[in-house]
């Protein structure tokens, strides 16, 4: 059988997966109580500050995109992450729903920039991948009240 679109290179694939690691461990860790560091108080923070980090990153890679295409709109649109997610944390919405929100909305950005050439040809099989991973994460995380 042969694989639909251009192959993710090995390190992208690696470091992807490996991407995931602290989102998996914060969801076993509330739902079995396993896992957790002596004198770490609630994994649920540790596992939404690097959830911010990783969020940030992938605003970024959109910048990257856009520079190189030269697409004055794609700037906009790459710090478009950003800006949603400073102005609902500033309004009041909880830190843990903007950030689901923000990854569901992370991918028809990647789509946008995918579509006009911009992202490499294997980019979208990669972030959707990992996206699930992550939006099903947060959202067994949003369900435990973090």
């Amino acid at each position: 059988m042969r694989a639909i679109g251009p192959r993710i290179p090995g390190l992208a694939l690696v470091l992807g997966v490996a991407g995931l690691i602290p989102f998996v461990w914060g969801v076993l860790v509330v739902q079995t109580g396993a896992l957790l560091p002596p004198g770490m108080a609630d994994p649920r923070v540790a596992v939404l500050a690097y959830g911010l980090m990783i969020y940030c990153f992938m605003a970024g890679c959109l910048w990257g995109f856009a520079a190189k295409g030269e697409w004055s709109a794609g700037y906009a649109l790459s710090i478009a992450p950003i800006l949603f997610f400073i102005v609902f944390a500033v309004f009041g919405m909880p830190v843990n729903f903007v950030l689901l929100i923000g990854f569901v909305l992370l991918l028809p950005l990647d789509w946008i920039f995918a579509r006009r050439g911009l992202a490499p040809g294997w980019w979208l099989k990669l972030r959707l991948g990992l996206s699930i991973v992550v939006i099903a994460s947060l959202v067994a995380l949003v369900r435990t009240g973090i």
